[in-house]
């Protein structure tokens, strides 16, 4: 599971603020009465008219303190942006209102730089435009000019930096928050915290606050944070809380079948095979198993020393294979390795006919020396030696299993009362190190066994 890079919408309203407010900043009076008549259309849904009115008396009133009207000529362009969207549903072209607005915050900042609500909009305006950086410098400024200190712009100021993959910025802040307003965090704001910490590759630090997260939240973000902390107790090396905590996921919860799944891999880390494929066994009842998930439940059934039901998933897993290529010739390596390993299932659980057949079946995909040798296995220890001679005769044609073969054929061939070829086969085998002294002794008893019926 990869770091979670989650959009965080900031919710920052359009902040006004009434003129008789304003008196105690000693504003000019003209500035109130404009100010008063600009509110006024602005009420009246006359927003353009306002704009017109608001900068034409910053034009000729530009020695004057008109920070406000400003103030008030960004909020018209902010409203004239709103009424756009809700109209068309788009915003105005190029942003265009939105960048007016942002420029006559500026201004208003420039003029009075402890005016907290344009600092709020203009951080509100920042983050519309996607300038990240800009914002989150704007959102700290909020905090710091505002009389009460509300944690809201400290969070939004880390979110913007976050998302402007500045992490290091985004922490420091988030670390501020924390200790002005400890009681005050959000359990959403917990999410963006773990993200942060993602980012920064500081997983052990984000386990406390995954922990909040995966215990308080509730529905499917509970899931999602429980997910994510077996997943860290999983990656982390933490094998023990691991599976405590899974242990519990099943318990509390379970028919959740990725708790089943999440336990089956943890007890396979720790070669406990058993309790795997138990975990394994109880996850295929809650769902269907996948192409790898049955593979796997044969490989743990092969492993636990129940190979018929191995064998039986290995063919559920081959049946699906050629179920999801109709029409096409089945030679990959995978498919001819489940071949090999029912085969095998079948060998450990005495049932030396269905290998048998399994192994026909590998044959004609692939004339594989390990195949034609544990059929030629199975056929001697059948006593149907003719057939057993055959098969290691094939066999022989590969470099690697010749003396071998060639033994065997000779001991074919013996059993089957054929005994020159026995004896041709004896010695031919008698030239690989490994089956010399087999061979040889092979030999002499077929001699002594000639002398004695001359003697006869």
């Amino acid at each position: 599971m990869g770091i979670i890079k989650k959009i965080i919408l900031i919710s920052v309203f359009l902040i006004f603020v009434p003129v008789y407010i304003m008196a105690a900043d000693k504003i000019p009076v003209k500035v109130g009465l404009l100010a008063n008549k600009a509110n006024f259309l602005i009420q009246h849904n006359k927003i353009n008219q306002a704009v017109s009115l608001l900068e034409k008396f910053s034009k000729e009133n530009k020695a004057e303190n008109t920070y406000y009207i400003d103030f008030l000529l960004g909020n018209c362009f902010l409203m004239l942006d709103q009424n756009m969207a809700d109209k068309s549903g788009t915003r105005a072209k190029g942003d265009q209102y939105i960048i007016k607005a942002a420029m006559s915050y500026e201004n208003t900042v420039r003029k009075n730089s402890d005016f907290s609500p344009a600092w709020a909009n203009l951080a509100k305006c920042r983050y519309d435009l996607e300038q990240m950086g800009k914002a989150g410098k704007a959102f700290i400024k909020t905090y710091e000019t505002s009389k009460e200190k509300k944690p809201d712009p400290l969070y939004y100021a880390s979110t913007c930096y976050f998302l402007n993959k500045n992490y290091k910025k985004a922490l420091n802040i988030f670390n501020k928050l924390i200790k002005n307003h400890p009681d005050k965090i959000k359990l959403e704001w917990k999410e963006t915290f773990v993200n942060i910490f993602f980012s920064l590759n500081r997983y052990k630090q984000a386990l406390p606050w995954i922990k909040q997260l995966a215990a308080s939240l509730k529905g499917k973000k509970k899931k999602k944070w429980q997910e994510i902390l077996l997943y860290q107790y999983m990656s982390l090396n933490m094998p023990g809380k691991a599976l405590e905590f899974a242990n519990f996921l099943t318990k509390t919860d379970p028919v959740e079948p990725k708790w089943w799944k999440a336990l089956t891999h943890i007890y396979l880390n720790q070669d406990n095979y058993d309790k795997g494929l138990e975990s394994l066994i109880i996850y295929s009842f809650l769902k269907p198993l996948s192409q790898q998930e049955t593979c796997l439940m044969a490989d743990l059934y092969l492993s636990c020393n129940v190979p018929l039901k191995a064998a039986e998933f290995y063919q559920k897993w081959l049946n699906k294979e050629i179920e999801n290529s109709p029409g096409k010739k089945k030679k990959s390596d995978h498919i001819y390795g489940k071949i090999k390993r029912i085969s095998n299932a079948y060998m450990q659980g005495f049932q030396n006919e269905n290998a048998l057949k399994w192994i026909d079946k590998g044959l004609k995909l692939k004339n594989d020396p390990i195949l034609l040798k544990i059929k030629a296995d199975i056929l001697y220890e059948q006593k149907q030696y003719k057939l057993a001679l055959a098969v290691y005769k094939k066999l022989s044609k590969f470099k690697k299993y010749k003396g071998k073969a060639l033994l065997m054929m000779g001991y074919s061939a013996w059993n089957h009362n054929k005994i020159k070829i026995a004896a041709n086969c004896f010695k031919r085998a008698s030239k690989f190190s490994n089956q010399k002294k087999s061979a040889l002794r092979a030999l002499q008893h077929l001699k002594n066994m000639e002398n004695s019926c001359e003697t006869l």
